[in-house]
């Protein structure tokens, strides 16, 4: 949907592009955390590391729409 709209409408995309380094944000039941050189997002199951904030949100996005 947010591809047609934007992707500064998403909301998931704008808590992501927000985290400054050294916080973190829940989203659904994973958090999001923002270090000096990576994007983390982890759970009870996964601990993923991305480089970029856009990896970061597609990786959340398939998780969230599977």
């Amino acid at each position: 949907m947010y591809e047609i709209l934007g992707l500064y409408d998403d909301p998931i995309y704008v808590l992501i592009d927000k985290l400054k380094e050294d916080e973190e944000v829940i989203i659904e039941s994973h958090i999001v955390r923002r270090t000096e050189k990576f994007f983390e997002v982890e759970n009870t199951e996964l601990h993923e590391s991305f480089t970029s904030k856009m990896k970061c949100y597609r990786f959340i996005d398939s998780l969230l729409t599977s």
